[in-house]
C-alpha cells in the first residue's frame, strides 16, 4: 500500500511538472481538418459519392437535398458545406477528426481521400472521357522524388502518353454528329477549316498550314483566342494541332502539346490534368509535370477548347493556385484561370476556343485586350466543302456531286448551313440515308432550327423502325408518340443543365427518369460513356462510379432546351415568360441558339419573344442589336414575328446597313422581314 501511494505521488509530482497529460488526446493542430482540406475533398470528391459522404457524417437524405438544392446543385460547393456542417457537429471527447474522417471516407471505398488525409496527397488518376476523379489506392511518393525533376527519358515517355491520348479519342472523327460508334480516322475525313485573323483595321486570311508563322511585333504570340460560332469547327481545330504534333508536322517542335478540353476538365489544374493523361504506370508526379512546364514555357504548346461551357473567370486567379503558390511556388499546382490572365506560365504559348460571346470578357479588359491575338474560325469554304463532301461518299461520287449541287442551289443552305462542320455531317447523314422523297423535303430547310427538327425527327423514325416495322402504321405513330413522351425529362434536363452551364451530367441526374434516358441514348440525343477503368475494383465500378451522360455537341443540348422552354408556354405560362425576361434575353448573346430553338417551336411564343426583344429599342441601339432581333426573327419563320420588326424598325427610321461583315444569317433574316430602307455598305 505505501509502494502504492508513492507512485501514485510520483505521477502526481509528474502532471504538475507537465511531463504526463491528465488525458492524453491527439495534438489539436494534427487532430483537426483545415478549410482549405475541406475544399480540396469537395473538389476532388465525384458528384455521385454525395450521398454517401453526407449520410456517412451523420447528415440527414434530407438536409442534403436541401443543402444541394441551395448551392444549385453544385456538388463541390454543396460538399464544403456538407463538411463544414460535420465539422461543427458534437463530437466525442478528444476525438480525432482528421481520423474520423479517414475512416468514413474508406468505408465508401474513397480510400485514396483517406490515405491523403492521414499520409498527404495522392496522385490524381483520372482516365479519358467526360472527367471523373479516381481513388488512387497507392503509397503517395516520398517528397524527395516528387520534388526531383523529369528525366529526359520521362519527359519523352510523357509525350508518348499523350499522343496514344490523342490518337485513341481525340484524333478521330464522328461520321455520324450523334452516333459515338461511328469514329473514322482524322485524315480519313478531316477538312481543312478558313482561319482569319483580326486586327486593328480587319480580318485577313491565314493558312493553317502557315499558323505557327502568325507574328506579333516578330513573335509568335503568347495567347490566342480562336472564336466561331457553335459547329463551325473549334475542336476539330484543337484536333489538327493534336494531329500534327503527332505525325511530327508543324507542331513537333514543342515537346509537350496539351489539349484541354474544358466541358470535361473544368474543376481540374493544368498538372492533374496533364497527369489524367498518362498511362497508369507512368511514375510522373503532377509537382514534376508543373515543374517541367515552368522550366521550359516554350516547349509546351496547351490548347483549351471551349471557353464558352464553363464560367471559370478570365481575369480572375484561380483560388487553388494563388492560394497554393503563396505557401510553396516551386511544386504547387497551376489554375486554369491563373494560364488564361497569364498570372501563370505568361511565356508559354495558349490557345483558346471560344463562342464569341465569351471573348466579349476579353475585348472589355484593356489588359487582357493587350495579351491576346484574335482569330477567327469561320467552317468551310466552297472548296473545303466539296472535299468534305466527298470524302464522306468515298465510293459513291455521284451521291456526293448530288449533294454539293443541292447545297449549291439552295442560297440558304449554301450561305448559312454550308460553311458549318457540323450541319454539313447532319445533311450528309441524312442524304445518305433518306429516300427520294425526303430528300425533296430537304430542299425545303432554311433555317438552323429546321435543320435540327429534320435531324431529332429523322432519328426518332429510323429508331421506331428497327422496332415496328410497318411505316405509316398506326403502331408506328404510337411509338413515335412515346419517344416524344420519353424525351419530355430529357428536355428539361438540357434546359435546367444549360442555364447552370453543365454539360456533362451524372446519373443521378436522371435517376428519376432513367427509362428517359436509355431511350435518349438508344435514339442518339444522349451518349453516355461506356467504357470502365482498369484499376478500378468490381465493387466500386457496381456502386460508386458513374459513366458520365452527355449530349453529342452543345447544340443537341440547346435544341432538346429550347423544346421544354417552349412547351412552358402552355404548361406554365408564368415560369416561361419569367425565363425569357429574366434569364435569357439578359443573356441573350450567351443564349443565342437557345432563343433560335425556342421561337421555332410555336408562333405564339416567336411574337411574344420578338415583342420582349424589340421593347426599348430605340434609333440609338447599335446595329448589332438589330441585326440580332432579325436573326431570331427570321428562325421563328413567323410572318408576324417579322412584320413586329419591320414595323418597329420603320417607325424609328432605322436605316438598315448591310456590309460584308454582316452574316450571311442575318442578310437572309433581313430579306425573311423586307424592311423599307435598307443601304448597303461597302468595306
Amino acid at each position: 500500500m505505501d509502494g502504492f501511494c508513492l507512485l501514485y505521488l510520483f505521477l502526481i509530482l509528474l502532471m504538475r511538472s507537465g511531463d504526463v497529460e491528465t488525458n492524453p488526446g491527439p495534438n489539436t493542430a494534427e487532430s483537426t481538418v483545415t478549410e482549405m482540406e475541406f475544399l480540396k475533398l469537395a473538389q476532388d470528391i465525384h458528384p455521385s459519392y454525395y450521398n454517401a459522404v453526407g449520410i456517412s457524417l451523420g447528415i440527414p437524405h434530407a438536409q442534403l437535398q436541401v443543402i444541394l438544392v441551395e448551392n444549385l446543385k453544385n456538388y463541390t460547393n454543396a460538399l464544403l458545406d456538407v463538411f463544414m456542417k460535420w465539422n461543427v457537429m458534437q463530437q466525442p471527447p478528444h476525438s480525432n477528426k482528421r481520423q474520423v474522417l479517414a475512416d468514413k471516407l474508406r468505408e465508401i471505398d474513397l480510400g485514396g481521400l483517406s490515405d491523403r488525409l492521414l499520409n498527404g496527397p495522392p496522385i490524381p488518376n483520372i482516365t479519358g472521357g467526360p472527367s471523373r476523379l479516381l481513388d488512387s489506392q497507392t503509397k503517395p511518393p516520398s517528397a524527395e522524388s516528387q520534388n526531383k525533376p523529369l528525366s529526359p527519358e520521362l519527359v519523352e515517355r510523357c509525350a508518348k502518353d499523350f499522343k496514344f491520348k490523342y490518337r485513341s479519342t481525340l484524333c478521330k472523327i464522328r461520321a455520324d454528329p450523334l452516333k459515338p460508334s461511328s469514329l473514322v480516322g482524322f485524315e480519313k475525313l478531316h477538312t481543312n477549316l478558313v482561319l482569319e485573323e483580326e486586327d486593328g483595321t480587319g480580318k485577313r486570311t491565314i493558312d493553317y498550314n502557315n499558323f505557327l508563322d502568325l507574328k506579333v511585333n516578330g513573335e509568335f504570340p503568347k495567347r490566342i483566342i480562336a472564336q466561331g460560332e457553335a459547329g463551325a469547327g473549334k475542336t476539330t481545330f484543337c484536333a489538327k494541332i493534336a494531329w500534327d504534333w503527332i505525325e511530327g508536322r508543324h507542331f513537333s517542335h514543342f515537346v509537350w502539346v496539351l489539349i484541354v478540353p474544358l466541358r470535361e476538365y473544368k474543376e481540374y489544374t493544368i498538372g492533374k490534368i496533364a497527369k489524367a493523361y498518362l498511362d497508369k504506370s507512368n511514375p510522373a508526379t503532377v509537382s514534376q509535370i508543373n515543374e517541367y512546364i515552368r522550366s521550359n514555357p516554350d516547349k509546351v504548346f496547351i490548347a483549351f477548347d471551349g471557353l464558352d461551357e464553363v464560367s471559370v473567370k478570365i481575369s480572375q486567379p484561380s483560388f487553388t493556385s494563388s492560394e497554393a503558390c503563396g505557401r510553396s511556388s516551386e511544386t504547387c499546382d497551376i489554375g486554369l484561370g491563373d494560364i488564361l490572365c497569364s498570372d501563370q506560365l505568361a511565356s508559354c504559348p495558349v490557345l483558346v476556343t471560344t463562342r464569341p460571346w465569351r471573348a466579349v470578357e476579353i475585348r472589355s479588359d484593356d489588359d487582357l485586350m493587350k495579351l491576346y491575338t484574335f482569330i477567327h474560325v469561320e467552317g468551310f469554304n466552297r472548296e473545303n466543302l466539296s472535299v468534305y463532301i466527298h470524302k464522306y461518299f468515298p465510293n459513291n461520287a455521284d451521291k456526293a456531286n448530288q449533294l454539293i449541287q443541292f447545297t449549291s442551289e439552295n442560297d440558304v443552305i449554301s450561305e448559312n448551313m454550308a460553311p458549318y462542320p457540323i450541319y454539313v455531317a447532319m445533311l450528309c447523314h441524312m442524304w445518305k440515308e433518306r429516300d427520294k422523297h425526303k430528300l425533296k423535303e430537304m430542299k425545303s430547310l432554311k433555317t438552323f432550327s429546321q435543320i435540327f427538327k429534320e435531324m431529332i425527327a429523322f432519328l426518332k423514325e429510323h429508331y421506331a423502325q428497327k422496332e415496328v416495322k410497318k411505316v405509316g402504321s398506326p403502331s408506328l405513330h404510337a411509338y413515335l408518340k412515346r419517344i416524344d413522351e420519353l424525351l419530355g425529362p430529357i428536355a428539361k434536363q438540357a434546359l435546367n443543365g444549360l442555364l447552370e452551364n453543365t454539360l456533362v451530367f451524372g446519373e443521378d441526374d436522371f435517376e428519376i427518369c432513367p427509362e428517359s434516358k436509355d431511350a435518349a441514348c438508344r435514339v442518339g440525343i444522349l451518349s453516355q460513356e461506356d467504357k470502365t477503368t482498369a484499376d478500378m475494383d468490381t465493387h466500386e465500378r457496381n456502386s460508386h462510379v458513374q459513366l458520365p451522360v452527355f449530349f453529342p455537341h452543345k447544340l443537341f443540348q440547346e435544341y432538346m432546351a429550347g423544346v421544354h422552354l417552349a412547351s412552358l408556354y402552355e404548361s406554365d405560362r408564368d415560369e416561361f415568360n419569367r425565363l425569357i425576361d429574366q434569364v435569357v434575353l439578359p443573356k441573350e448573346e450567351e443564349f443565342r441558339y437557345l432563343l433560335y430553338f425556342t421561337v421555332s417551336q410555336n408562333k405564339s411564343i416567336a411574337t411574344y419573344v420578338i415583342n420582349s426583344m424589340l421593347q426599348g429599342l430605340s434609333v440609338r441601339d447599335s446595329k448589332i442589336v438589330i441585326d440580332f432581333i432579325v436573326d431570331v426573327a427570321f428562325e421563328s419563320q413567323d410572318p408576324d414575328a417579322a412584320a413586329l420588326v419591320k414595323d418597329r424598325v420603320s417607325s424609328l427610321n432605322i436605316e438598315v446597313a448591310i456590309s460584308s461583315y454582316t452574316t450571311a444569317h442575318t442578310v437572309a433574316g433581313y430579306a425573311f422581314i423586307r424592311p423599307l430602307v435598307v443601304s448597303l455598305i461597302i468595306v
